[in-house]
């Protein structure tokens, strides 16, 4: 069967696996018999008397022999695994995983969130009273029923889950202290920020999941949550859902007694543009805060948006099957079990061949990084001017016509992208350094800026980092990433910007491009004939591959007629 038709085909068996439903009647499992492996069905009542409906993999086990708990949690708009034959079951790293967990020994719990699938109640944001003691509900039954693996008298529990269900495993630690090891994967710290920087709606992405919700259940959606969300949408602001996203949130309850009680394997997207990077640093901290042992992992992909970022895989959502840690290719799917193995089994082996940092794939720069020793290399930003709403808009058309220029001058840098320039039909640019030698740029920058030249209220630019390389006749944009800024005035204002990766070949421009438009937020800009003028200075987390490597070139001087 070709790939598209085995997609298809398991597309359709998660759609009808959501028509029918059947329990199999709870069945208390002694330690002191052997079981063997099958799933089935069950259920479990929240504390609100919502039913939360599971499947249960039982594994072959001896008689006297135990095995911990290993709960698999569905991303939004998708159901449990029902069957190994299945979407998460076949097709999803998360689900994939924890099928394997079960066929080697683990107890998996496969529960559809309350809301979707089988689940009664309707679909919120991810409350830790509400979906984080749902997770606890699902422990106390497995505790009751199933000869669960215990350490120093508690039960032996991890979790597993991309997106949706990696924010659950975020609210559960917060309240549940059983849970031993959890593995988020693209998941948020911070939904507020998440879904608003900086006060700006990523309209495009709230579009697709607010549609995903409505198809797959309709009559779920929390009426509240809808309602904030459209007004958000359309610039009129909903403080309620603002706050209730914060109030949520894992950075929300950092430092004190109320934190993670978790271990973390955080894995997180460079490319994605839904919950950057910056989602895993901010909660990396605060699961060190906590005192947890935390590990920070980065694929390529992770959420991608339909029509704007182009890639192979899964749609949507994907994650590679490999990434590059110490320079060595390891297996995500490896790292992943090797940390369960090693936190729920105790395999210390196991546990010491998951990296405790890996973003660039570059030993010395991961070191740095997992130390903390990467300060901003800051410099000035020259004043530029963005006369359009259009500036970034044709980029699409622009860009191939660079690259079809290049072929008849090849292997030089375009003369203009030598200074600064303003923006109109093209976006307004500002090279910023240019390597002696391969160097890294990994982290989140910041930028301390000054609106002016405003001929509206709360005008929004985009910023983006990108690099221009010699004979490419264009440049690229690192990581897709952007950043909306919503200029508040004329009084100065600091912003993080989208974290970023890339290794930067000698003679390279890193440079920031300003845009008065910008896909991923369509209906978040200013409109068309927007003016605004930015300049400022801007930190950049470069990471030269020896001391005194960096060779930083002069801030450059704001261009004609700014």
């Amino acid at each position: 069967m070709s790939t598209p038709s085995r997609l298809t085909a398991l597309l359709l068996v998660a759609l009808l696996g959501g028509c029918t439903y059947h329990t199999q009647p709870p069945r208390m499992h002694s330690a002191k018999q052997a079981v063997w492996p099958k799933y089935y069905h069950a259920e479990v009542d929240a504390e609100d008397g919502t039913r939360i409906r599971m499947t249960v993999y039982q594994p072959a086990l001896k008689p006297g022999q135990t095995a911990p708990l290993l709960i698999h949690a569905h991303g939004f708009a998708l159901h449990r695994m029902k069957r190994p034959l299945s979407l998460y079951g076949q097709l999803l790293i998360a689900g994939r995983i924890a099928k394997d967990a079960w066929k080697d020994g683990y107890w998996v719990i496969s529960f559809d969130q309350r809301g979707f699938g089988n689940s009664e109640g309707s679909v919120g944001l991810i409350r830790p009273e509400k979906e984080g003691r749902d997770v606890s509900r699902v422990i106390d039954w497995a505790v009751r029923y199933l000869p669960i693996a215990y350490r120093d008298n508690d039960p032996v529990v991890g979790m597993i889950g991309e997106s949706y269900g990696g924010g659950v495993q975020m609210a559960a630690t917060l309240v549940d202290k059983r849970i031993d090891a959890l593995v988020p994967l693209t998941t948020w710290s911070n939904l507020d920020k998440a879904l608003y920087p900086n006060n700006v709606a990523k309209t495009d992405w709230l579009t697709l999941l607010g549609a995903a919700g409505y198809a797959v259940s309709p009559l779920s959606m929390d009426s509240n949550v809808a309602t904030g969300t459209l007004s958000e949408v359309f610039g009129k602001g909903d403080p309620w859902l603002r706050n209730l996203l914060r109030a949520n949130s894992l950075v929300e309850h950092c430092g004190g007694a109320g934190g993670p009680q978790a271990d973390a394997l955080l894995i997180q997207g460079m490319r994605d543009v839904l919950f950057p990077f910056n989602q895993a640093l901010d909660a990396r901290q605060c699961f060190q805060r906590a005192g947890r042992d935390v590990r920070l992992l980065a694929i390529e992909h992770g959420h991608m948006l339909p029509g704007s970022q182009w890639y192979w895989g899964f749609p949507v959502w994907n994650a590679q099957s490999e990434v590059t840690c110490d320079g060595k290719r390891l297996k995500t799917a490896a790292i992943i079990r090797d940390w369960l193995d090693g936190k729920l089994r105790g395999n210390a082996a196991a546990l010491a061949r998951v990296p405790s940092f890996c973003v660039t794939g570059d030993a010395v720069a991961d070191a740095k990084q997992a130390r903390g020793e990467v300060a901003l290399q800051w410099q000035a930003l020259p004043k530029v001017h963005v006369g359009s709403g259009l500036a970034g808009r044709m980029e699409y058309v622009a860009q191939p016509l660079d690259r079809l220029g290049n072929l008849l001058l090849p292997a030089r840098l375009p003369k203009d992208w030598q200074q600064p320039g303003n923006g109109w039909l093209r976006p307004a640019r500002v090279p910023l350094f240019t390597p002696a030698e391969p160097t890294w740029i990994a982290g989140a920058p910041r930028v301390e800026l000054t609106c002016s030249d405003t001929d509206r209220e709360k005008a929004v630019v985009f910023l983006r980092l990108a690099v221009w390389r010699p004979g490419a006749g264009s440049y690229r944009v690192l990581n897709d990433q952007v950043t909306p800024v919503r200029c508040p005035g004329s009084e100065p204002f600091e912003v993080e910007l989208a974290a970023v990766r890339a290794k930067l070949a000698a003679g390279e421009v890193l440079g920031l491009l300003v845009e008065g438009y910008s896909n991923q937020f369509r209906l978040s800009g200013s409109g068309l004939g927007v003016d605004a003028s930015v300049a400022g200075r801007i930190g950049l987390p470069l990471i030269a591959p020896e001391p005194g490597a960096l060779a930083r070139q002069d801030a450059p001087a704001s261009p004609p007629g700014s």
